[in-house]
């Protein structure tokens, strides 16, 4: 009778551990699209708050939504506690691991993807810039470069190093600019991204300002097309730069694939998969007076995302093996005690068997960014949201003073009902060029 309950007590946590993440995360996505941000909020913590395994996702998702709603400073609280979350369970306890193996991936505390740790920080040094707290930025990606010399975190590498080089930019520390600077190019080209026509900009702009690399200068001036030969032409100038945060991450589903064995169990193993959905608004204007910008592509966080998951596979189909293996073998020994009990441990098994969908869906699908040169002064800009057949989807005015030589950043994440629906076939998705 002992060996009974201790066998219903595992399906009874096999059966506990079959909702997902996605299973409610739509509701959520709703209440953002209707910029009800409370809502989000309140549907987040109803649903995810207090779950100790989802401690880090839980953070992360309500720093990204108290950002959306303009609230930096606890957005950057929120930011802070998911840091020390993830160091503290960077050591991955055993129990933690075996009831993995047994259950589901979903068992494990959830740690945040190599590219979701590396974003962290970029909306972290956001949200410090929008507080007018430079210097806390760049301690930020001072954080960010410590992280990104592991190989693991090269994922999402481009956009973070060029976030940097601005940030050095912005407080006058060229040389460490043009290392940045540099280290996004690296990484653009190794991607297989465009590298972004501003950066182009940036290395002339800087190489000719560090002084003595003459050659690469020349380089970079014959590849972007960039003429001007003043070593600083905005020195007296100040700057708009301006990050649209388009649509939100794709939402991870789970397939399963079952069959029978010989003697009548049923065996199943469930993969993750990437729901693919693409942003409505793909880019933006940005104009004061007679002065115009338009946006180019920072970062495709979908297409990371999506060749994070695809890398990650193998590893991910190994475990599901073994953990079928371990749930028929389960079933079989339950057969020996009684048949009816080896019948429900073999269902518990099959039911219980779901990917891990948990992901940082509150991230934008893809960051856009335009770089505005403007004289000091005040300044009204207007920013046009372009994308689809309506041609502007939407529009926001914003008030700028500028002293010389400031770099003022102005965000905006925009979401909207479409950006919300899948695209009714898989397709491969291809870095944009």
């Amino acid at each position: 009778m002992t060996r009974r309950w201790s066998i219903l007590t595992v399906c009874g946590l096999y059966l506990a551990a079959c909702a997902t993440y996605t299973d409610w995360v739509g509701e959520m996505e709703h209440q953002i699209a209707a910029r009800d941000l409370t809502g989000a909020l309140h549907i987040l913590d109803e649903r995810a708050g207090g779950r100790t395994r989802d401690t880090v996702l839980y953070d992360l998702n309500r720093a990204m939504l108290l950002r959306m709603a303009g609230d930096y400073a606890e957005s950057n609280a929120a930011f802070e506690q998911a840091k020390d979350a993830i160091e503290r369970l960077d050591a991955v306890s055993v129990r933690e691991q075996a009831g993995a193996l047994a259950v589901n991936d979903m068992m494990r505390s959830y740690t945040g993807a190599p590219f979701e740790r590396v974003l962290l920080h970029v909306y972290a040094a956001l949200n410090y810039l929008e507080l007018g707290r430079p210097d806390d930025a760049r301690v930020e990606i001072l954080q960010l470069d410590v992280l990104l010399g592991q190989e693991q975190a090269r994922a999402g590498e481009a956009f973070a190093r060029y976030l940097s080089g601005m940030i050095f930019e912005a407080l006058g520390q060229y040389d460490d600019a043009m290392i940045a600077y540099r280290q996004a190019y690296t990484a653009y080209r190794r991607d297989g991204g465009a590298v972004p026509p501003p950066l182009g900009h940036d290395l002339v702009r800087t190489a000719a300002r560090v002084g003595g690399m003459a050659d690469e200068l020349s380089r970079y001036r014959a590849e972007f097309g960039v003429t001007e030969t003043s070593p600083d032409p905005r020195g007296d100038e100040g700057e708009v730069i301006f990050l649209l945060h388009s649509g939100l991450a794709p939402l991870m589903r789970d397939a399963l694939i079952s069959a029978p064995t010989r003697d009548g169990k049923l065996v199943t193993v469930s993969m993750p998969y990437y729901e693919t959905r693409v942003p409505r608004v793909t880019g933006a204007r940005v104009v004061s007076g007679t002065s115009v910008a338009v946006t180019a592509l920072g970062e495709d966080v979908a297409a990371v995302a999506e060749e994070t998951l695809e890398h990650d596979k193998p590893l991910i189909l190994a475990r599901a093996v073994a953990r079928a293996a371990l749930k028929l073998e389960a079933s079989k020994k339950a057969d020996q005690e009684d048949d009816a009990l080896g019948m429900m441990v073999n269902i518990a098994g099959v039911v219980s068997e779901r990917a891990d969908t948990r992901s940082w869906s509150t991230l934008p699908g893809r960051i856009y960014l335009a770089r505005l040169p403007l004289a000091a002064g005040r300044h009204q800009i207007h920013v046009e949201l372009t994308g689809g057949i309506a041609g502007v989807a939407a529009a926001r005015d914003y008030d700028v003073e500028l002293a010389p030589g400031q770099k003022r950043f102005l965000s905006l994440h925009w979401v909207s009902a479409g950006d919300l629906e899948p695209l009714p076939y898989r397709i491969e998705r291809r870095r944009l060029q």
